[in-house]
C-alpha cells in the first residue's frame, strides 16, 4: 500500500487549500493510499536558525515538533502539499517546515548520505490557492520553493494545480472542475511510475 503523506500548509483551517488537499485524498484513498495529514497550523516548528547543527549527523538539532515529521517524508511513496500564495510565496507556516528540511540537505550534500533506505523516488505533487486573478508570475516563486523542497527529499515533482481568483473562504467548493482536477490527481499519483 502507498503510503501518502498530505501537507496541510494553511494557516486557515477549512479554506479553499485545505479543501482541495481534501478533494485529493479522497482521490488517494480511492487509489489505495494510506493516508498521513500533517497539518502545520496544529504544530509548533521553529525557522531554521543556520546554526549548521545538521552537517554533523544530517540530522536537525531543534526540538520541536518538526523531529516527528521526517521520518514521514522518508517513508513516504508520495507527497502532496497545498498552500495558500502570499506575497508571491507559500504560506510563512509551510516555509519554515521546508527551511527545517536543510537537515535532508546537509544529508544528501554534505554528508553524503541516502535520503530514503532504498534508494527509491517518491512522487510529490503541489497545490496552491490564490485571491488575486491575474498576475502572469503569481505562482512563479511557490513552484520554485516547492521543486527545491521535492528535489531534496529525492521526489518528482509530477505537477501542480494552481487556482487563482479563490477570495472568498469556501469559494473553491463553485468550481466543480477545479475539485475534480485535485481529486484526478490525488488517485492518479499512486499509479503513475515515478521515472
Amino acid at each position: 500500500m502507498k503510503r501518502v503523506v498530505c501537507v496541510f500548509g494553511s494557516p486557515r483551517p477549512d479554506g479553499n487549500s485545505d479543501i482541495l488537499l481534501n478533494q485529493a485524498i479522497k482521490g488517494a484513498e480511492t487509489g489505495g493510499g494510506v493516508i498521513e495529514k500533517i497539518v502545520i497550523r496544529d504544530l509548533h516548528i521553529a525557522p531554521c536558525n543556520s546554526c549548521n547543527g545538521c552537517f554533523e549527523k544530517g540530522v536537525c538539532v531543534i526540538d520541536d515538533d518538526m523531529q516527528k515529521i521526517y521520518s514521514r517524508f522518508v517513508d513516504a511513496d508520495v507527497i502532496i502539499v497545498v498552500s495558500p500564495i502570499y506575497f508571491m510565496g507559500v504560506s510563512a507556516q509551510l516555509k519554515a517546515l521546508i527551511d527545517r528540511c536543510q537537515a535532508f540537505w546537509a544529508r544528501k550534500y554534505i554528508l553524503h548520505l541516502p535520503i530514503r533506505k532504498d534508494a527509491s523516488v517518491a512522487r510529490g505533487f503541489f497545490i496552491a490557492t490564490a485571491a488575486r486573478s491575474n498576475g502572469e508570475e503569481l505562482f512563479t516563486g511557490a513552484v520554485k520553493t516547492m521543486k527545491s523542497f521535492f528535489h531534496v527529499l529525492d521526489t518528482k515533482y509530477m505537477g501542480d494545480i494552481l487556482c487563482a481568483g479563490l477570495e472568498e473562504k469556501g469559494v473553491v467548493y463553485k468550481k466543480q472542475e477545479i475539485l475534480q482536477q485535485a481529486f484526478n490527481a490525488g488517485k492518479q499519483l499512486l499509479h503513475r511510475n515515478s521515472e
